[in-house]
């Protein structure tokens, strides 16, 4: 199954302040790169975003892990039509734009999965579903979508 990836993952993956989600977030990351995961180069701008903003001192990790993550993914660029596709998207369903043009450019690549925390969990709107992987309640299904891995997520 193709999935997306958030920036809030990236984020977690490089920021430690959260010990239990940066170690599931650098594993999703870690196992990503086997599996058909996709990631927005609007997503790789976010988490520069946020790391320049919240942790200055780690900018310079951050720009070099987004290299790094450029090279794996071959992030998906925004064009025009993602942006006015968003915007009806995020009128439609009352979701903020970013969001939106974020999840249009996802699906169009045939994503079916999005994890992120940012959306409302189970969320299933035009064949794509959000994912929070840091909610336990979601522990198997993230273990299913990671499962081609050799070891399993230690919760």
């Amino acid at each position: 199954m193709r999935f997306a990836i958030d920036s809030n993952i990236l984020v977690y993956a490089l920021i430690r302040d959260e010990p239990r989600k940066h170690e599931l977030a650098s594993e999703i990351m870690v196992r990503a790169m086997s599996l058909d995961a996709v990631i927005a180069a609007q997503t790789l701008a976010e988490f520069l975003n946020v790391v320049q903003r919240k942790q200055p001192q780690l900018f310079e990790e951050a720009r070099t892990q987004a290299r790094r993550w450029k090279i794996t993914f071959e992030p998906l660029d925004t064009s025009s039509h993602h942006v006015l596709e968003g915007a009806d998207f995020a009128a439609r369903y009352r979701l903020q734009l970013w969001d939106s043009i974020i999840w249009q450019v996802v699906r169009s690549a045939g994503a079916e999965l999005f994890l992120t925390e940012d959306l409302q969990d189970q969320l299933t709107i035009e064949g794509m579903k959000v994912l929070n992987p840091f909610s336990p309640t979601n522990s198997a299904e993230l273990q299913a979508l990671l499962s081609s891995s050799d070891h399993q997520i230690d919760w």
